[in-house]
């Protein structure tokens, strides 16, 4: 298990590995395009080798890039999912350059078709990119919080499109947000809550397939089908749950990302102090040894 965050980029990839390194990560996920837009930026293959060198010599391992959020592989609308299937596959594409080894994907919504007709658009879409994309990235299947038409709130949605797609078993697999979880209605807020989820995971895609953990916090009530994220203990998710979700031994090839939000100082600049105790608290809830002395912010900012 190895454990790191979500991390800005901010056009300066390098400097967010080295970043990410220095306030204890282990590991980093980062968007490769605005995870807003249709539109991916211009190849960069120089810029996407220094950063996938870069990530080497800080010990990142995986690199995890999440996929744009308008991506929809389960509408109906033939124009959005055209346009989702191309930018995921460049999203994988881009992946091979950075050296990442998995793409994280949320996996839409069938906008009133049905779940079962949304789930096949899921699949068949997969089966259109994966042939034409890197075989070392994987894919991940995101779980959802299950808003509306919302796709993947149910493990058993994960499992109908992984088990769609037997022959790209290698390719395919799924992350599990604690949030989203959480605003699903899953709860995790204690040990024996915890282990019941994991249970029903491993009974419905099977944990094997469980690559990635996004490790958030929620001030949002229990099955409030509501996405907001919160630091490690600021929300209202019990850490005996958490703890027992991240030392299963069945999870333990898994990696750990936070995506919380980073606290800012009185300068409106990323408090990265800060934010090394909240990868401790990561590491100290997975059952890590004690941490070593956390860098302080000016030195942070001197060895970036």
């Amino acid at each position: 298990m190895r454990i790191g965050r979500h991390m800005p980029t901010n056009s300066k990839m390098v400097k967010a590995a080295q970043t990410a390194q220095q306030i204890g990560c282990e590991a980093i996920q980062i968007f490769a395009s605005n995870p807003t837009s249709w539109r991916p930026p211009a190849d960069d293959p120089k810029l996407c080798a220094a950063f996938a060198e870069a990530a080497r010599a800080c010990q990142l391992d995986p690199i995890v890039l999440h996929a744009p959020y308008l991506i929809n592989l389960g509408t109906s609308d033939d124009i959005v999912w055209e346009k989702s299937i191309a930018l995921l596959s460049w999203t994988l594409r881009r992946g091979a350059l950075l050296g990442a080894r998995y793409v994280v994907f949320h996996t839409g919504s069938h906008r009133g078709t049905g779940i079962e007709a949304g789930l096949a658009r899921i699949a068949r879409g997969i089966e259109r990119i994966l042939p034409e994309t890197p075989e070392e990235v994987m894919l991940l299947l995101e779980n959802d919080v299950g808003a509306g038409n919302s796709l993947g709130h149910s493990f058993d949605h994960l499992a109908i499109v992984l088990n769609q797609l037997p022959q790209y078993q290698h390719r395919l697999g799924v992350c599990l947000d604690t949030a989203h979880l959480w605003g699903a209605g899953h709860d995790i807020s204690t040990a024996e809550a915890a282990l019941q989820v994991l249970n029903q995971c491993d009974n419905t895609f099977g944990l094997e397939r469980l690559q990635v953990i996004h490790l958030n916090d929620t001030e949002k009530a229990l099955g409030s089908h509501r996405d907001v994220h919160a630091r490690l203990g600021e929300g209202i998710i019990g850490q005996a749950g958490l703890k027992t979700l991240l030392q299963d031994l069945r999870v333990q090839h898994s990696a750990i990302l936070m995506e919380t939000p980073i606290k800012l100082d009185e300068n409106s600049k990323e408090d990265w102090e800060h934010d090394s105790r909240q990868i401790a608290r990561a590491k100290e809830l997975a059952g890590y040894p004690q941490p070593t002395r956390q860098l302080s912010n000016a030195e942070i900012q001197v060895q970036a």
